[in-house]
C-alpha cells in the first residue's frame, strides 16, 4: 500500500490518506511517498509502519542511533535539526488554532545548544536480561549500549549499570541524574528484596554518585550515601532529592528560568504553581515584593525549602498541597502574576474558575509540555486574558515532544 504523507501531526506521526481513511505512520515526512503495512485498521483511521521510502524529503536525515526505531526514545532522528524545530512550531500552532480557537504564531524558538547528549536524568529498564529502553508502544525492553541524548557521563556509565543488573536480578528498573556538579543520584528498582553493597557499586561505577535509593512497590525502603544532590543553575543553588523532580536539558534549563523571568515584572506579588524544587519561585523571589508556591510533592517541597534558605530568599512561603486545593491560598495572596507549570494533563477548571474571578491578576505565565492542554486551557481563560506570545524551547530534541511558554494578560 502507497501512502502520501500531507503532514506530521502531534505525537509526531504522519498523516495520509488511504482510500479517503486517515493513516497515520511513523518515521516519515511531508511530501513523502512511503510503502506500508497496516498495523491497526480502525472504522474512522488506520495504524501503518513504513517498509520503504520511495520518494524522500530533502530533510530527511540518516539516524545517529543505531537502535533508531527500535527503541521507543527518539522519534524524530530521521529529520534534521532545523525541520524538527519547524514542525514542532507547526504543531503548536495547530493545537493553538483548533483547540484554544486562536490564531497565534510562535514569536521565538529557543534551539537546543547540542540536539544530542542533553538528557540529565534517565530511566534505564531491565526484563530478561535485557537493559535499556521500552521499544516503541511496548513494555519490551530493547538492549542498549549507548544513548545518543543521555548526558555523556550517563553513557559511561551503562556498561557498569549492566553488570549490576545481572548480578542482582531482582532489579527491574535504574534511574540516574547526573547534574552539572557532577554528582549524581542512582534510584534502584527492585521487584523483590534483595541486599546491595552502596560501597561496591559506588566503586565500580566510572562516575561520582552522591547517593542511592533502594524503592520496593515504587516505596523508598533504604539510602545509601545521601538523599539529594546539587545543581546550579546562573547563580542559584537548588537541592534536588532522589523523589524530587527537575528539568532534564541540561542545555535548556536556565534558558527556560531566563524565559519566564522575563515576563515578571518588579514588585510584584507573584504565585508559581507545580513550582517543584523552586527553579522558577527562587530567581522570581528576587524580582518581587512577596512571593508563595504550590507543590504536591513532599521531596520537592522540602528541596525547595531548603533551596529558599540557600539562595537568601526571605519574602516568600511554600504550601505542599495540591493545587486544586491551594484555591484559597491563591485568593489570599491576590497575586499579580501567576506561574503555572503543570503536568501533562494541565490545569483543573475549578483552577481556571478561581484564576479567572482574581481581581488583581494582569499576567499568566503558562509553562506546558503538552499543546493540546495547554490550547484547551488558554480557551478557557480567553473571557479575561489574552495570549500576547507564545515562546517554544525544544527541551527535547529528536523527539515529538514541545516545551511552551505562553504569557496571557488580562483584557
Amino acid at each position: 500500500m502507497i501512502v502520501n504523507i500531507e503532514k506530521i501531526v502531534y505525537g509526531g506521526k504522519g498523516l495520509g490518506k488511504l482510500n479517503s481513511k486517515t493513516c497515520f505512520i511513523p518515521y516519515v515526512l511531508p511530501n513523502e511517498k512511503v510503502k506500508i503495512n497496516i498495523k491497526k485498521d480502525k472504522k474512522s483511521f488506520c495504524e501503518g509502519y513504513p517498509l520503504e521510502i520511495l520518494e524522500k524529503s530533502e530533510y530527511r536525515v540518516n539516524p545517529e542511533c543505531e537502535y533508531y526505531t527500535k527503541c521507543g526514545g527518539c522519534d524524530f532522528q530521521h529529520i534534521s535539526y532545523e525541520k524538527q524545530l519547524d514542525l514542532k512550531k507547526e504543531i503548536l500552532e495547530e493545537a493553538l488554532f483548533r483547540l484554544g480557537k486562536i490564531e497565534k504564531k510562535v514569536d521565538k524558538i529557543i534551539p537546543s545548544e547540542n540536539p544530542f547528549y542533553y538528557r540529565n536524568r534517565v530511566q534505564f529498564k531491565i526484563n530478561n536480561g535485557e537493559f535499556g529502553f521500552f521499544a516503541p508502544e511496548s513494555n519490551d525492553v530493547i538492549n542498549i549500549d549507548s544513548c545518543k541524548i543521555s548526558h555523556l557521563k550517563i553513557n559511561e556509565a551503562i556498561e557498569s549499570l549492566k553488570k549490576l543488573s545481572k548480578n542482582h536480578k531482582n532489579i527491574k528498573e535504574i534511574h540516574i541524574f547526573y547534574p552539572n556538579t557532577e554528582k549524581a543520584l542512582l534510584n534502584i528498582y527492585l521487584n523483590e528484596f534483595e541486599e546491595l553493597d552502596f560501597q561496591t557499586i559506588k566503586e565500580n561505577l566510572p562516575i561520582s554518585i552522591n547517593g542511592a535509593g533502594i524503592y520496593l512497590k515504587n516505596k523508598r525502603i533504604k539510602t545509601f550515601g545521601k538523599s539529594f544532590t546539587f545543581e546550579k543553575v546562573g547563580k542559584y543553588n537548588f537541592r534536588i532529592s532522589l523523589d524530587s523532580f527537575f528539568q532534564v536539558n541540561r542545555f535548556q534549563i536556565e534558558n527556560i528560568l531566563n524565559e519566564v523571568l522575563k515576563e515578571i515584572e518588579e514588585n510584584k506579588i507573584v504565585g508559581d504553581i507545580f513550582c517543584g524544587v523552586g527553579l522558577f519561585t527562587i530567581p522570581v523571589a528576587k524580582k518581587s515584593k512577596k512571593s508563595f508556591g504550590v507543590e504536591i510533592n513532599k521531596s520537592a517541597v522540602k528541596d525547595a525549602n531548603y533551596n529558599l534558605k540557600i539562595n537568601n530568599i526571605q519574602n516568600t512561603k511554600i504550601f505542599e498541597t495540591s493545587a486544586s486545593k491551594a484555591l484559597d491560598i491563591i485568593s489570599g495572596y491576590q497575586p499579580e502574576i501567576l506561574i503555572f507549570d503543570p503536568p501533562r494533563t494541565g490545569l483543573y477548571k475549578d483552577l481556571i474558575n478561581k484564576v479567572l474571578n482574581l481581581k488583581k491578576l494582569e499576567k499568566i505565565v503558562y509553562v506546558s509540555c503538552n499543546p493540546a492542554t495547554a490550547s484547551r486551557d488558554i480557551n478557557l481563560l480567553a473571557d479575561k486574558f489574552k495570549l500576547k506570545k507564545v515562546k517554544m524551547i525544544d527541551m527535547f530534541p529528536q523527539t515529538h515532544h514541545i516545551e511552551s511558554i505562553f504569557v496571557l494578560e488580562r483584557i
